[in-house]
């Protein structure tokens, strides 16, 4: 899920240079890189079949055909999973350096192709672009297939799309009507995800997001309910400061305001290990796409209930907490009436400080 107020600024590189601002950025967002969207007729899509891989080596094999497989003499590649494969988008870094230099100059703005900003589809679909028309095919929520041309797509053009398409549903003979499609806040292009984010910054979001969360919405807005019973009557006094003395997103102007949140919050981080604990498990979880079902503290422990597909991953998890310095003593077990995966861990009476302006 993307949180409204952590979405960046965005804009368009177009074939001939040019930028379009396509959202100006959120309160918090405008601390992210500027994300950077490429016209679809500046890319070029493939999707790597990974599912006969073992699954431990899949990620990398997709990386490893992302460098080697590239189309372009100097190409750069952002990945997206599709189920078990992986989707490939290159671009020629030549053809956009001099723009992006003209742009930016020094700074290191997050480039994805445009495709990844739209609303997510399913199975057919032909999108209406600046520059022309985009067919696609969606599976597992992600798209498995992709192809551009300036002009529409007639019944002989739809058909040669689709031949390419493996494993597919009928895509009928009569090509779909082209859509023209809005940026979605809550795409993979604009989300926070492992690519954009190091393992230290993931943990340090997942702290910030909490802090941020508790602020501006209630105490218990994390999965089925976040239970805070140890301090809860310091934890609700600093919500209720933190909620008097920040303003409303749409009257929060500038970047210096948004760095006095920040603060704000980080303060309160400070002296909360409960929600510091929290926020940076959520934050390990996320790593590998996984999403809490409940999170519960009471008496210095901390119970993380996550989906019971998360088994396969418990021994990276308990590294990834045990790591984090937050916590010690992680233990563990599956609950088969609820298929869940529970994981009881201590939290430490000093966990470290985090940056998160970082």
């Amino acid at each position: 899920m993307q949180l409204s107020f952590l979405t960046p600024r965005v804009e368009r590189l177009s074939v001939d240079g040019t930028f379009e601002v396509l959202h100006p950025g959120s309160a918090l967002g405008r601390l992210r890189p500027t994300v950077v969207l490429l016209a679809r007729e500046l890319c070029a899509f493939s999707l790597f079949e990974a599912a006969a891989l073992p699954r431990a080596r899949r990620l990398q094999a997709a990386r490893l055909h992302a460098r080697v497989g590239s189309p372009y003499l100097v190409g750069a590649a952002a990945l997206s999973r599709v189920g078990q494969d992986y989707g490939i988008w290159w671009w020629d870094v030549d053809r956009i350096t001099a723009a992006m230099l003209a742009r930016f100059g020094a700074g290191r703005p997050v480039v994805r192709p445009e495709s990844l900003a739209q609303p997510r589809g399913q199975g057919w679909r032909i999108v209406r672009e600046a520059g022309g028309y985009e067919a696609q095919y969606w599976r597992d929520g992600a798209i498995a297939a992709s192809t551009w041309r300036r002009s529409g797509y007639d019944a002989a053009s739809w058909a040669g799309f689709a031949r390419q398409v493996r494993h597919a549903s009928d895509p009928g003979n009569t090509p779909p009507a082209p859509v023209q499609l809005p940026l979605a806040a809550d795409s993979e292009a604009l989300s926070l995800n492992s690519i954009e984010l190091t393992r230290e910054q993931w943990i340090a979001l997942g702290v910030g997001t909490i802090a941020t969360a508790l602020a501006g919405l209630t105490l218990f807005t994390l999965g089925q309910g976040l239970a805070l019973r140890e301090d809860a009557r310091e934890i609700e006094t600093e919500v209720a400061q933190l909620r008097a003395a920040t303003p409303q997103a749409t009257a929060t102007t500038g970047l210096q305001s948004d760095r006095q949140r920040l603060a704000a919050y980080r303060q309160a981080e400070e002296r909360t290990n409960a929600i510091t604990a929290t926020g940076a498990a959520v934050g390990i979880t996320s790593i590998y796409d996984l999403t809490p079902e409940a999170v519960e503290v009471d008496e210095g422990v901390l119970t993380l209930t996550l989906p019971y597909a998360a088994l396969a991953r418990s021994a990276e998890l308990i590294a990834e907490f045990e790591g984090s310095g937050y916590f010690h003593d992680v233990r563990p077990r599956t609950d088969g009436a609820g298929q869940n995966l529970i994981m009881e861990m201590r939290i430490r009476e000093a966990a470290p400080p985090l940056n998160i302006d970082g």
